[in-house]
């Protein structure tokens, strides 16, 4: 029991050390992801549109 507890004070000022981070910068951080994700969204569809195209060409269907 007392490892446990020795264990959960050092967690605890681990914790006190930890700089979190702000509103603004998880805000900005999230619309940056979903702009990229929109980004390689539509890149890969482009790209998917145009590789079925050369396919079909090919195949002649």
């Amino acid at each position: 029991m007392e490892k446990i507890t020795r264990y959960l004070k050092e967690v605890r000022a681990e914790l006190k050390k930890v700089t979190w981070t702000g509103r603004k910068e998880i805000t900005s951080g999230t619309i940056a992801v979903l702009v990229l994700c929109v980004i390689i969204s539509l890149f890969l569809a482009v790209v998917d549109f145009g590789l079925s195209s050369i396919v079909r060409l090919v195949m002649g269907w």
